[in-house]
C-alpha cells in the first residue's frame, strides 16, 4: 500500500468531510442509473455519505410497473451496509415516503389544500432525516405522462423537495456529467447564468433540457449548489464531493473561489503549491523567512476552502511594488485564478501608495503583457531591488503603471 499517497488523499479530503457533515443532499436518480451495472457501488457510496453524517433524500425515477421492484432492490442494497468495513451487514436505514405535487394534490380533491399536503410530506421527510435515516421518494414517470402536466414530473418533484427542505445540494445523476460537447471546454464550475446559457445553446434534447432547467430553478430558489454527476464512472460521486477538482459539473450562485490574506498557518499549504512551479523552473524557490517577513504579504486563493493559488507582494521601494510567487495549482490553471490574484495584488499595492508594480518572469511574458505589463530595462528598478537581482536567472522585467 502506498501510505504516502493514502495520507495525502485523506488530508486533502478532510475539509470536505467536515463541511458536508449534517448537510442535506437531495439526489435525483434516473431509472437508467438504477439499472446500471454500477448501481451496487453507487449505493455503497451513498451509504458511506450516510455514515459520514450526510442527510439524504433519494428521488427515484421509476416506471409504474417497475416501481415496487426498484424500491425493493434499493432497500436490499442498503441492507448490506458497507462491505469490507465494520458496517458490513449493518443495514443503512432507508424509509420510503411520498411527495405529492400541486397538480396531483388537486386531482385527489381531499379536504386538505395542496399546500397542506405538501407541507405534511416535507415535515415527514425532515423527520426521517433527523431520526438518522435515508428518505426514499419514488414518483413515477408514467403518471407525469398520463396527467400531461410537468408539475408531476420527477424533475420538478426533486427541485421542489430540495427547495422546501432548504437542501444544501441537489445532485442529479446524469450521463454525461458535462453538458458541453467539446472536450477542450472546461465547465466543471458554473454560475447559474453560465449554466442557463449552456441549456439554451447546447443541443441537449427535450428531456435533458427540462431536467437541467429544474436544477437551475432550484439553485436560483435557494439550493446552495447543484451537481451533475456521472453514474457510469465508478466513484464519480465521491470525487465530486471530496476533491477540489470534482468529477462533474457544479452550479452555484455563490463565488466558490475566495481570495484572502494568508496567515502563518498557511505556510505549509503555500509551500506545497509552490513545488510544481519550482520543479518546472517557473518559480524561484522562496525561503520560509521571506514568506513570513513583515515586508511580505501573501494572498491565498481557495476553492471550497482548499488552497489552489497564491500571490505575494514584496517590499515597497521608491513607489514601486514587486509582485511575485504568482501561481495556480496545475489542475486549476484554466480557471482564471491567476488574473484574479494579480488584480487583488495590484489593488493592495495601490492602497500602499505604489505608483507602479513590477514582476520578473521567464515563461509568462505574453500573459503579463495581456494584463498591461510592459518590458523594461533593469535600470528602471529601485536601487535596493536592483542590488538583489539574480542576473543568472535571465528573467524578463515587466512594469505596469497603476492608474
Amino acid at each position: 500500500m502506498d501510505f504516502h499517497r493514502f495520507a495525502r488523499w485523506f488530508r486533502d479530503s478532510s475539509p470536505y468531510i467536515r463541511e458536508h457533515r449534517g448537510k442535506v443532499f437531495v439526489i435525483l436518480m434516473p431509472d437508467a442509473s438504477l439499472q446500471h451495472d454500477r448501481i451496487e457501488n453507487i449505493v455503497k457510496d451513498l451509504a458511506l455519505l450516510h455514515v459520514l453524517g450526510v442527510k439524504q433524500v433519494l428521488i427515484l425515477e421509476t416506471p409504474m410497473d417497475e416501481r415496487a421492484s426498484r424500491i425493493e432492490a434499493m432497500k436490499k442494497l442498503f441492507a448490506r451496509g458497507l462491505p469490507s468495513s465494520r458496517y458490513r451487514n449493518q443495514a443503512i436505514p432507508v424509509i420510503e415516503e411520498t411527495y405529492a405535487s400541486s397538480t396531483a394534490s388537486h386531482q385527489n380533491q381531499g379536504s386538505e389544500s395542496s399546500h397542506d399536503q405538501q407541507q405534511k410530506h416535507i415535515n415527514r421527510l425532515a423527520q426521517i432525516l433527523d431520526e438518522g435515516s435515508i428518505a426514499l421518494v419514488a414518483p413515477t414517470i408514467d403518471e407525469a405522462i398520463r396527467n400531461r402536466s410537468y408539475d408531476t414530473t420527477v424533475d420538478d418533484s426533486a427541485a421542489a423537495v430540495a427547495q422546501a427542505l432548504g437542501a444544501d445540494k441537489l445532485i442529479v445523476f446524469h450521463e454525461p456529467a458535462s453538458l458541453v460537447h467539446d472536450a477542450n471546454v472546461v465547465n466543471s464550475d458554473l454560475s447559474t447564468d453560465a449554466f442557463q446559457d449552456i441549456i439554451e445553446h447546447q443541443d441537449l434534447g427535450e428531456a435533458t433540457a427540462y431536467r437541467m432547467r429544474a436544477l437551475l430553478h432550484a439553485c436560483r430558489q435557494g439550493v446552495n449548489r447543484g451537481h451533475i454527476v456521472s453514474y457510469e464512472n465508478d466513484g464519480a460521486l465521491l470525487a465530486e464531493l471530496f476533491t477540489a477538482d470534482g468529477s462533474g459539473t457544479q452550479i452555484s450562485t455563490d463565488d466558490y473561489l475566495t481570495i484572502r490574506r494568508a496567515t502563518d498557518t498557511d505556510t505549509d499549504a503555500i509551500f506545497d503549491l509552490m513545488q510544481t512551479d519550482i520543479e518546472e523552473d517557473r518559480l524561484v524557490p522562496r525561503t520560509r523567512d521571506l514568506l513570513s517577513s513583515d515586508l511580505t504579504t501573501i494572498f491565498l486563493a481557495e476553492h471550497d476552502n482548499v488552497p489552489v493559488g497564491c500571490v505575494a507582494l514584496y517590499s515597497l521601494s521608491q513607489g514601486m511594488q514587486e509582485i511575485g510567487t504568482l501561481l495556480a495549482a496545475p489542475k486549476h490553471r484554466d480557471r482564471n485564478i491567476g488574473s484574479r490574484l494579480l488584480g487583488r495584488a495590484e489593488t493592495e499595492a495601490r492602497k500602499r501608495g505604489a505608483s507602479h508594480v513590477y514582476v520578473f518572469t521567464k515563461h509568462a511574458v505574453d500573459w503579463f503583457t495581456r494584463h498591461d505589463y510592459l518590458p523594461a530595462s533593469l535600470d528602471s528598478l529601485p536601487v535596493d531591488a536592483l542590488a538583489t537581482y539574480d542576473h543568472g536567472r535571465q528573467s524578463t522585467l515587466l512594469i505596469k503603471e497603476l492608474a
